[in-house]
C-alpha cells in the first residue's frame, strides 16, 4: 500500500468540493483568488505610499488581478514585475475560471431542459408510454384521425385540441429529428411534447401527468429487451404503478390502452390495472390477420384501408336513439353513403358485436351501429324510407361460409415468438386441413420446447420442421416448392432491430422468388415485415405484405378513441362467425355486366352476406388489382367476369355465448 501522499489528499478534498456543483466551484475560486490577492499585497507592501496599509495592497492586488487595464499604472521596477504577473494570472484564474464555471453551469442547465424533466401542466392529453418500433406511427396515426380524436377528448370532458407527451426513458435529440422530419408530425410538432424517463419509475410517470391524462398508450417492444425482462413484465409493472400513483394521489385512474404479447400474460395484465383498460393480444391479432390473409388472397388491401385513418373507408360507431326498436331490415337501406355492417350490445361490462345479422334482428337502446364510411359525417347520414323492411331471403344454413373441408400446405419460413399462437390458429378452423412445414434456422430441439411451454400440444398432428438457413439458395433447393399451396415469411425477432429482420426476411425472399420464376407454380406469399420503409425496397412484387408493428400501432390508436372497435375486429378476423372475404359473380348467379352498388347489395343480402365493396381488374386469383370500398350507392358499376365481390359472410359455427338479450 502507498503511503500517503498530502498532495493528493488535498486534490481529493477539491474534487468532493467540485462535485457539489456550481456554487461551490466558485466558492473554491473565490478562496484561490483571495489567497493570491492576499500574496501579491504581503509582496508590495511598503514599497508603495507609505500611507497605504496592508488592506490598501490586497485591494491593489485583486484589481490587477481582476482588471487589465490597471497594468501601466505602477511605477518602479518591483511593482510592476508583481503587477504584470497578477495581470497575467488574472486571466486564468478570474477570467478563464469564472468564465469555465458559467459555462459548464449553463450548458448543464440547457441539457436538463432538453431531457424533459420537468413536468408538464395539461389535461385531457394522450400520453405515450415508451419510445418503440410503434410509437412514431402511434404518433403519426393519432394526428391523421382528427376528428376521432376531437370526438374522443368531447366525450372525455377536455378541449378539442390534440396534445401528446411522449415518456422515452433514453431521450435523445435524434428522436425529436424523427418527429421534424415525419412528413405528418413535422405539421404539429408543438402539440408534441417529449419527456424523459422510466415508465416503471412512479416518480418519472409524474412527468407526462398520466393521471390528468384523457388515454395512456402503452405500446409494446419487439426488437428491445433491458436485463432479461419482457415487454409484457414492464406493461404489467407500469399498470400497478399507475394503480399505485392513483390511489396515493385520491384520483381517478385513467383509460389505458395497451399490446400484451404473450397470451397467458393478457388476464394478468387485466388484474394489475383497476381502471378502466383495453389490451390487444398482440400476437395472437397478428397472427389471425395472418391466416386470414392466406385464407383470402387480397385481403391485406381491405385492411390497409380499414386500419389506416386518411386513407379511404373507415369503420365508425354510431349512437342515435332513433333506431331504438327498429328491425336491421328496416333501416339499412337508409344509409346514402355507408354501409350497414352491424351492431354493438353491451353485455354486462363486455362489449358484443353483431356483425352481419339477420335482417329480423331489433335494435335495443344501447345498442351502436357499426358503419363503413369515408368519415363520419358521412356515417351520420340516414333517410327514412317508407318501403316496407327489406326481406332476407337466405335461411341460416344458406348464408354459412361453410364449403367442403379441403386440405392446404402452407411452408412457414422463419421462427418467432408468434409461431405458438399462429399454429393454433390454423387449427381453429374446421373447412381446412392444414398441413403446415417450419423452416428456420433455429434448431428444432429449441422450437418443439417453445410449442411446449406455450401449453399447444396439439402441433404434432399437423406440423412439421425443417432446417434451413433462409438466406441460403442450397438450403431452398431442398424444399419442393411445387406441393405448398401458401407460403408464410415470417420477421425474426432474434435479430436487434427490425432493420436486420427485415434484412433478413427480404433476403430469403429474394431466393423464393428466384426459384419460382421458371415455373409454372405461383403459390401464395405473405411477406411479414417490421419497418414500414422497407415495404417500397421491394416494389410491386408479387405477394402480400404485412407490416405487423405498423397494424399493431393502427388498432392501438382505433382502440383508444373508441373502445367498443376492439370487439369488432376480433369478431372480424377470428375463426368462427363473421368474415371478410370475397366472392366471385357466379357465385350470386349473376353475368358480367351493369350494375348500381344498390342492387348488387341486395343480391348479397338475399344470400345472408353485406356487400363492402368491388376488387376489380383481377385477372387472376392473386392481390392485384383496384379496392372500391363502399362507392357512391346510386353509381352504375361495370363489373368483368374476373371481378370480385367484397362482402362479410357468416360461418355456421357461432359461440352461442355470444348472444345476450
Amino acid at each position: 500500500m502507498k503511503s500517503f501522499n498530502p498532495f493528493q489528499g488535498f486534490r481529493y478534498f477539491l474534487e468532493r468540493l467540485f462535485v457539489r456543483g456550481t456554487f461551490y466551484q466558485f466558492l473554491v475560486m473565490a478562496a484561490v483568488i483571495g489567497m493570491v490577492s492576499l500574496a501579491g499585497g504581503l509582496l508590495v507592501y511598503g514599497s508603495g505610499d507609505q500611507d497605504t496599509g496592508l488592506l490598501g495592497e490586497i485591494w491593489w492586488a485583486f484589481l490587477r488581478l481582476s482588471d487589465p487595464g490597471y497594468l501601466g499604472d505602477d511605477e518602479g521596477l518591483w511593482r510592476r514585475s508583481v503587477s504584470t504577473v497578477l495581470t497575467v494570472g488574472g486571466y486564468v484564474l478570474f477570467l478563464g475560471a469564472l468564465v469555465a464555471i458559467l459555462t459548464q453551469w449553463l450548458g448543464r442547465y440547457m441539457r436538463s431542459l432538453e431531457k424533459g424533466l420537468t413536468p408538464v401542466r395539461m389535461r385531457h392529453h394522450i400520453v405515450i408510454l415508451g419510445w418503440t418500433d410503434r410509437t412514431l406511427p402511434l404518433i403519426r396515426e393519432l394526428w391523421l384521425a382528427e376528428g376521432r380524436v376531437k370526438r374522443f377528448l368531447s366525450r372525455m370532458g377536455g378541449p378539442d385540441r390534440l396534445r401528446i407527451v411522449v415518456l422515452a426513458e433514453d431521450l435523445q435529440p435524434e428522436l425529436a429529428a424523427e418527429l421534424r422530419t415525419d412528413p405528418v408530425c413535422k405539421k404539429y410538432i408543438n402539440s408534441i411534447i417529449l419527456r424523459s424517463g422510466s415508465a416503471l419509475n412512479n416518480e418519472h410517470l409524474n412527468r407526462a401527468a398520466c393521471l390528468h391524462a384523457a388515454a395512456v398508450l402503452v405500446p409494446a417492444r419487439t426488437y428491445e429487451y433491458t436485463g432479461g425482462v419482457s415487454s409484457d413484465v414492464e406493461i404489467i409493472k407500469i399498470l400497478l404503478a399507475l394503480n399505485s400513483q392513483a390511489s396515493e394521489a385520491g384520483l381517478a385512474l385513467p383509460y389505458v390502452v395497451t399490446e400484451i404479447q404473450d397470451t397467458k400474460k393478457v388476464l394478468i395484465a387485466r388484474r394489475a390495472y383497476h381502471g378502466p383498460l383495453e389490451v390487444i393480444d398482440g400476437n395472437s391479432f397478428v397472427s389471425r390477420m395472418m391466416v386470414q390473409n392466406l385464407r383470402n388472397l387480397g385481403l391485406s388491401l381491405v385492411c390497409l384501408e380499414l386500419f389506416n385513418h386518411g386513407i379511404g373507408q373507415n369503420l365508425y360507431i354510431h349512437r342515435n336513439s332513433f333506431f331504438d326498436g327498429k328491425k336491421v331490415g328496416q333501416i339499412r337501406m337508409g344509409f346514402s353513403r355507408a354501409t350497414f355492417c352491424g351492431i354493438v350490445r353491451k353485455c354486462e361490462s363486455a362489449f358484443t358485436p353483431f356483425l352481419n345479422p339477420p335482417a329480423s334482428m331489433i335494435l335495443q337502446g344501447d345498442d351502436a351501429l357499426v358503419l363503413l364510411a369515408r368519415d363520419y359525417e358521412s356515417a351520420k347520414i340516414f333517410t327514412t324510407s317508407e318501403q316496407r323492411e327489406d326481406p332476407e331471403m337466405a335461411s341460416l344454413s344458406e348464408r354459412s361460409l361453410q364449403p367442403e373441408p379441403q386440405q392446404q400446405s402452407v411452408l412457414v419460413v422463419g421462427w418467432s415468438h408468434k409461431i405458438p399462437e399462429l399454429l393454433r390458429e390454423f387449427s381453429s378452423y374446421t373447412d381446412t386441413l392444414y398441413d403446415i412445414r417450419i423452416f428456420s434456422s433455429r434448431p428444432v430441439e429449441e422450437r418443439l420446447q417453445i410449442l411446449k411451454e406455450s401449453g399447444f400440444s396439439d402441433h404434432e398432428n399437423f406440423c412439421s420442421h425443417l432446417l434451413g438457413e433462409v438466406t441460403s439458395e442450397e438450403a431452398w433447393r431442398t424444399l419442393d416448392l411445387s406441393s405448398y399451396h401458401s407460403i408464410l415469411m415470417i420477421s425474426s425477432d432474434r435479430l436487434s432491430s427490425g432493420e436486420e429482420a427485415d434484412a433478413r426476411t427480404m433476403a430469403g425472399y429474394l431466393q423464393l422468388e428466384a426459384l419460382l420464376k421458371n415455373t409454372d407454380h405461383r403459390p401464395q406469399i405473405l411477406l411479414e415485415l417490421s419497418d414500414p420503409n422497407n415495404r417500397r425496397l421491394l416494389g410491386s412484387r408479387r405477394g402480400e405484405m404485412m407490416i405487423s408493428p405498423l397494424l399493431l400501432s393502427h388498432l392501438l390508436v382505433h382502440v383508444a378513441l373508441r373502445r367498443e372497435i376492439l370487439a369488432v375486429f376480433h369478431v372480424l378476423f377470428r375463426a368462427s362467425g363473421p368474415e371478410i372475404t370475397f366472392r366471385s359473380l357466379e357465385h350470386y348467379g349473376l353475368p358480367a355486366g351493369p350494375y348500381s352498388f344498390d342492387a348488387l347489395r341486395r343480391h348479397a343480402w338475399n344470400q345472408g352476406e353485406i356487400l363492402l365493396g368491388l376488387f376489380s381488374g383481377a385477372e387472376k386469383e392473386d392481390s392485384s388489382g383496384t379496392l372500391i370500398l363502399n362507392p357512391d350507392h346510386k353509381v352504375v358499376l361495370h363489373l368483368k367476369p374476373h371481378d370480385r365481390l367484397v362482402v362479410i359472410g357468416t360461418q355456421l359455427k357461432m359461440m352461442k355465448g355470444e348472444l345476450c338479450t
